[in-house]
């Protein structure tokens, strides 16, 4: 692990597969349990409870102690981000590192903003929704993490996911459940911001608390994680008619070969189904169309 305090960036070995990484592109998510030391999910508790003093490692420019105090009390406690434990032991966990390193490429920028949401249960479930400033297309610049400090059962209302609703706007029905991001403490929730989610209703009694915020990308995509010299990208499965050619699009551009991407539409590439005698035609086409990410004409598709 190379880490730059100055410019708040690290860099380490990928830790994801081909494989893996095609998975996240149709999933949209992943998750990690259990990963961060008992010792310090609870030093955690403690900090956004109050129960513990600060101990900021420097004060950011334009900023002063009265600042940071106002910060840690607010419903965005960044300041937490500033405490070398957490820099080491959360920011800087090796398991989510080497996830991140996969997805954002070298020298990855650290968070610089926290979002606190804190519930004190039980309550309802919230409503779905995309957050705020998503953007559906192929480039993954950011993505965002859950991080759970204490054992999060689905009696305290994980955050449920929708798998596989981050290339398209959806409107969730309230009465159905998502994948719930339940787990011991300690455990992380990896996802493009743009998947459909909510916080999950609670049964139980007690505090549930969950830090969310983003890591970013500061070099251009190239496929330098883990690559399986078996991997073949024409054979690969992608997802089901009209998630295919967007989860497609997305690990190219991981790739770095998102402005090589065409398809043709049809029963063509990257769309396959195990009953057919053959591949799927229209794979490395170098004219064809691109998938409509913004939705604005009828046939799905957007010229080269």
């Amino acid at each position: 692990m190379k880490y730059d305090a100055t410019n708040r960036l690290f860099d380490c070995e990928p830790t994801m597969t081909d494989t893996q990484v095609l998975e996240f592109c149709r999933d949209g998510y992943l998750m990690l349990k259990g990963v961060v030391p008992q010792e310090i999910n609870q030093r955690t508790c403690d900090y956004l409870e109050g129960r513990i003093p600060a101990n900021p490692s420097y004060i950011p420019k334009g900023l002063n102690e009265q600042d940071l105090e106002r910060i840690r009390n607010s419903h965005e406690p960044s300041t937490i981000m500033l405490e070398d434990w957490y820099i080491e032991n959360v920011l800087l966990n090796p398991e989510l590192c080497g996830v991140l390193r996969s997805l954002l490429g070298k020298q990855v920028g650290l968070p610089v903003l926290v979002s606190s949401h804190r519930v004190e249960c039980p309550t309802e479930a919230q409503g779905w929704h995309h957050d705020a400033d998503h953007i559906f297309g192929p480039e993954v610049n950011f993505v965002e993490v859950f991080y759970f400090p204490q054992d999060t059962p689905v009696e305290l209302g994980p955050t449920e996911m929708v798998p596989g609703s981050h290339i398209r706007p959806t409107h969730g029905d309230p009465s159905e459940s998502g994948v719930p991001a339940e787990g011991p403490a300690g455990s992380f929730g990896i996802h493009l911001q743009s998947i459909l989610h909510r916080r999950g209703a609670s049964t139980a009694d007690g505090i549930r608390h969950m830090l969310k915020y983003n890591y970013w990308r500061t070099e251009a995509p190239v496929r330098d994680w883990i690559v399986e010299p078996d991997f073949d990208f024409q054979d690969a499965y992608y997802g089901g008619h009209g998630t295919a050619r967007y989860n497609a699009h997305i690990f190219y551009w991981l790739c770095g070969k998102g402005d090589q991407y065409r398809i043709i539409g049809g029963q063509g590439w990257p769309w396959k189904t195990e009953n057919q005698i053959g591949p799927s035609y229209g794979f490395g086409k170098s004219d064809g169309y691109l998938p409509n990410w913004r939705r604005d004409n009828s046939d799905d598709y957007s010229s080269d």
